[in-house]
């Protein structure tokens, strides 16, 4: 009798279906020196990948965010941090029309590309310590495509507090911090608008206080796109049971991240099905997707070097027992259904048609 050969991304996929990777970075949005600087104290980043590995990889539709806190926007010399998440935003845009890849600003959109044959890439923002204390700039990235914000990254800013501060990733090293943690009055007024607007809040480096903060303020799912459970590991990283029950409160979603790097992480694929199992088992698997932090990743588990591993991360989800609609749901389902929700629950739902023209949506 011959054992079942388990699902792969292909098999999984359907008409109905979409493999949607929630955290990813076009190659080289860390300008050189300072790329090949943070890749040698990193030390174990898998190489940089573009766009064109999408389709390969049976990957419908990502999420591309442009870094916005003063660790990347610093290396945009002579430019403000407004002008270096622009900067990032565009050469995003040119990544995804080389490699034949649709920019898209609503579900719609990810339908239409897909239906076409063409990865969909939606713009974000991972750090929005750009915006400053101007509320309005929330407008002005809405108007230019972005549709997720993660408010904090590796530092405290105006908005909240981080989890874990850059200096903690690479050494010890001395750090200052906010006094008042949590989200402020100015980041709850970003929320706010985010939510009328239609735009998904990202609490992925958020420390606990301004987690519990958004999730009770929020009128809309929030995701946490490339995250663990801290229950299995005491990383500053990871979602505490009472955050995962609240992000999951808002009917949201937490991204598995195959991190690895200094004993902090999943290790491999085993140990990442042990953090889906868990999730799933508190809270629910239709509040688990997939961050895989594309080009953004300090060091990746073994068996994940990437989107073209991700078929590795389908037949794992098999194995640990999902079945085959648990498996669609995490691989990309349980993410349309977060960001159709959060366009519905809007004030200014996005009716604009996405255009079909590689790179660009009208």
């Amino acid at each position: 009798m011959t054992e079942p050969v388990a699902p792969t991304v292909c098999s999984v996929h359907s008409a109905s279906s979409v493999v949607f990777d929630l955290h990813t970075h076009g190659p080289g949005f860390v300008p050189h020196p300072f790329r090949a600087v943070w890749r040698a104290a990193t030390r174990a980043a898998p190489p940089e990948v573009g766009f064109e590995v999408l389709r390969p990889a049976g990957v419908d539709a990502v999420v591309a965010a442009a870094v916005g806190d003063p660790v990347v926007t610093r290396c945009y010399l002579g430019r403000g941090p407004l002008a270096a998440v622009e900067a990032q935003l565009a050469r995003i845009e040119r990544q995804a029309a080389q490699a034949g890849a649709v920019v898209v600003r609503s579900v719609h959109g990810i339908a239409s590309a897909n239906a076409g044959g063409t990865p969909a890439v939606m713009l974000g923002v991972e750090g929005a310590d750009a915006l400053g204390g101007d509320v309005d700039l929330v407008d002005a990235w809405y108007r230019r495509g972005v549709r997720l914000i993660g408010l904090v990254h590796l530092s405290d800013n105006r908005l909240g507090t981080t989890s874990l501060p850059w200096q903690h990733y690479t050494g010890r090293l001395p750090v200052r911090r906010r006094a008042d943690v949590g989200l402020s009055p100015i980041g709850a007024r970003v929320v706010e608008r985010m939510n009328q607007l239609g735009m998904v809040v990202d609490i992925a480096h958020c420390d606990q206080p301004t987690v519990r903060d958004i999730a009770d303020l929020t009128t809309a799912p929030i995701v946490a796109s490339h995250t663990g459970a801290r229950a299995l590991q005491d990383f500053p990283r990871y979602l505490t049971d009472s955050e995962l029950g609240a992000i999951a409160a808002t009917g949201g979603l937490v991204g598995l991240w195959p991190y690895w790097s200094r004993g902090a992480g999943v290790r491999d694929l085993a140990a990442l099905m042990t953090h889906a199992r868990y999730i799933a088992d508190t809270v629910g698997c239709e509040h688990i997707g997939v961050g895989t932090d594309m080009n953004g990743i300090p060091a990746a588990m073994a068996g994940f070097g990437g989107e073209p591993d991700l078929p590795n991360l389908a037949t794992a989800l098999v194995k640990a027992g999902f079945d085959d609609r648990e498996v669609s749901g995490i691989l990309g389902g349980n993410a349309v259904r977060v960001l159709t929700q959060v366009e519905h629950r809007s004030l200014c739902a996005d009716t604009e048609d996405d255009s079909t023209t590689p790179g660009h949506d009208s």
